[in-house]
């Protein structure tokens, strides 16, 4: 089932011929351009915002309320060049690397498997026309540097990355953030944004994403070869002279002169007499790549890509290959000479333990080595644990299938953001769960389509040992799917964000695992009963750690009491739960609780200083969120400042008695917390 969302404001509008007299602003419309590039030829560009939000990893707003959502992506900017808070933007989840420290992280099964870069979000945004891209133009309006990778679909649902890059640290000003694309050979007219937040200060926030593309697939005339437009719109762009401070900053960033950021698109234009309109068919992308249909090579070239890995392990035969077979030496005192010149010469269990430090692409590259070499890589004790989510571009039925003969023992799979767009169906990963299940511990499916009530029955029958089990955004899962659930008795976390399970069906589930350490209900709908589950927790899973309420609208003192029944509790999250005058209850849970490590009470109206009282006896405490709590005084943040010496966060935003001089002065003094404030008009405030 997919996310969609449609919009209105979206519309083109056409222009004369006459391109010099044409002046266009980002902030309105979409734009479609005839130019003529030649005697006989003419190119159209158009230039169009998000029509449709088609899928998300995470939104800070809610399914019911329209501040801080994905949709909000859609259509022109509506804020920019202004900077700050704004509940019209899209706004993720997380920032920084709080999360990534909070006693509910994830720790990923095979971390080798990942890039340099790991995404944490990502957005599918539609457009209403396909054209070959030239340039994407995210508009950041609150803290920008989070973007890493811009991809790009074809008509065959294949992606293409058309950017990659580290997040950044910028200043924190608006920015139109344009980083210079691949050479796209077909037409698209669905981007992925990928994030990572690593680096970020606070929330980041988006107003709107640009495609400018052409109808035609432009290529220049050149003495010695043709070069594309994107090639040379990024010429165009070093050739325009921005402030030299903001160009060594942030050399993609469009922002400094907003008003003529598409300069080097007019220059572009203009020179385009003498060009040739390619109109020969050009192969797939992914068809390319699909050269050979050897069985040894069907993974081999869905994982890409190639040459990375090849490097990769040549690097290690001729650089520190010797330095390992040194150190084995030394190790035994025996001839300072090297034992040997060729890892044929060690023992299989030698060769296995360095083989089990290697990436799934590098796995495969050695298949191709030798008949030995290909024997080993085999081996099931290397595929106990799979990080498949960094290959969710290229990861389809065949590599999965190619997978499954090497995963006798496999405990830990991990196959995040992968299946969606027909990469494969929902019989291929049931019947990899056929196969491959039976010994699974650890499962996380997040955001995965291809996940129905098919797959979590198929998981209740064969998965009988998991432990873990994510399942964030899979809405095809209705109440019939999630019943099967019960029949799990090991569970230990269970992240169901965004679902729709139904409270007797969770409670049901919470009953039957009383192991259960890590829950997270987070978005969940209005009708779902928080106290229920709070309930049953405080009754049924005394080990509980974490549990995340995030926005669960239901969640009365009756809940909270409930908690206080959980001692082991280091982590709890009611923040926008909207309740009035339950904050007296919280005193129980924290005198209750001293293990409390992360709070967070984001938006927990009528909190006041008489309710965190008890968090000085939190000695544990490290992150604590008191976003909007309007009636809290200096003297009780003073007092916890003082008495919790492992704090490391402090969020004070919109705490209306706490001046921001004195949010100075405690940053002063307490250099090592990282104390958060957003000051700005009563108009921006957070809703």
């Amino acid at each position: 089932m997919q996310i969609k969302y449609s919009v209105d404001m979206f519309s083109l509008t056409y222009p004369s011929n006459d391109m010099t007299s044409q002046h266009y602003h980002h902030q309105h419309n979409g734009k479609v351009e005839r130019v003529s590039i030649g005697k006989d030829y003419h190119a159209t560009f158009i230039e169009q915002f998000v029509k449709d939000v088609y899928d998300f990893s995470s939104q800070y707003g809610n399914n019911i309320s329209i501040s801080y959502t994905a949709h909000n992506i859609t259509g022109p900017p509506s804020k920019f060049p202004e900077y700050g808070d704004f509940p019209q933007a899209f706004v993720m989840r997380t920032y920084g690397v709080w999360w990534d420290k909070s006693p509910s992280r994830s720790i990923d099964y095979m971390p080798q498997n990942n890039l340099n870069v790991v995404s944490h979000d990502y957005i599918d945004i539609e457009y209403a026309e396909a054209v070959y891209p030239i340039r994407v133009s995210i508009y950041e309006i609150y803290n920008p540097g989070s973007v890493i990778r811009i991809w790009a679909q074809d008509f065959h649902d294949q992606w293409f990355q058309l950017w990659s890059g580290p997040p950044q640290i910028v200043s924190q000003k608006p920015r139109i953030f344009s980083p210079p694309l691949k050479s796209c050979n077909f037409k698209t007219k669905m981007l992925r944004l990928e994030f990572n937040h690593s680096q970020l200060d606070y929330y980041t926030e988006l107003d709107a994403a640009l495609l400018i593309g052409t109808t035609e697939l432009i290529l220049v005339k050149n003495e010695s070869h043709e070069q594309s437009l994107t090639d040379l719109l990024y010429l165009q762009r070093m050739n325009y002279v921005y402030p030299e401070e903001t160009f060594n900053e942030d050399v993609h960033n469009l922002t400094p002169d907003y008003k003529s950021a598409k300069q080097d698109l007019i220059n572009l234009k203009r020179m385009l007499h003498g060009c040739i309109k390619v109109t020969s068919k050009i192969q797939n992308y992914r068809e390319s790549k699909l050269i050979s249909k050897l069985v040894l090579e069907q993974l081999y070239h869905c994982v890409p890509p190639f040459r990375e890995g090849c490097n990769s392990m040549q690097q290690f035969l001729l650089e520190d290959f010797s330095r390992f077979m040194k150190n084995i030496q030394d190790s035994s005192d025996e001839s300072k000479e090297p034992p040997c010149d060729s890892f044929s010469m060690l023992p299989d269990e030698t060769i296995l333990k360095i083989f089990k430090n290697l990436d799934l692409k590098s796995l495969y590259c050695l298949c191709r080595v030798n008949k030995h070499f290909n024997n080993l890589a085999r081996d099931a004790l290397l595929y106990t644990c799979l990080n498949l989510k960094p290959y969710w571009n290229s990861f389809d039925a065949r590599a999965l299938n190619c997978l499954a003969s090497r995963c006798k023992y496999l405990r830990q799979l991990d196959l995040s953001w992968c299946g969606n767009h027909d990469m494969f169906s929902t019989v291929h990963i049931r019947n990899f769960l056929k196969v491959c299940g039976s010994l699974l511990t650890h499962l996380r499916l997040n955001c995965c389509e291809t996940v129905d009530n098919s797959v979590v029955h198929e998981i209740s029958r064969t998965c009988k040992n998991l432990k873990e089990l994510s399942l964030r955004n899979c809405q095809n899962i209705t109440g019939a799917g999630f019943s099967c659930l019960h029949k799990l008795e090991f569970l230990e976390r269970l992240d169901l964000y965004r679902t729709s399970i139904e409270t007797p069906t969770l409670c049901k589930i919470l009953k039957n695992n009383p192991h259960m350490r890590h829950l997270s209900i987070a978005g969940m709908r209005k009708h779902f009963n928080a106290d229920e589950v709070a309930v049953e927790l405080g009754t049924s899973c005394p080990d509980l750690e974490s549990v995340d309420f995030w926005k669960a609208m239901t969640l009365t003192w009756q809940g909270i009491d409930a908690l206080s029944n959980c001692k082991n509790l280091r982590e709890v999250d009611f923040s926008w739960c909207n309740r009035t005058g339950y904050g007296s209850r919280l005193h129980k849970l924290f005198s209750s609780c001293q293990r409390l490590e992360k709070v967070f009470l984001a938006s927990f109206q009528g909190l006041t200083d008489r309710d965190l009282k008890e968090l000085a006896l939190c000695k544990h405490l490290k992150q604590l969120d008191l976003l909007g709590a309007l009636s809290l005084t200096p003297e009780i943040c003073f007092g916890i400042l003082l008495n919790c010496p492992k704090l490391e966060l402090l969020d004070l935003s919109f705490c209306d008695y706490i001046s921001d001089s004195q949010i100075k002065l405690w940053r002063q003094e307490y250099p090592h917390i990282a104390i958060k404030r957003i000051t700005q008009n009563m108009e921006n405030r957070l809703i």
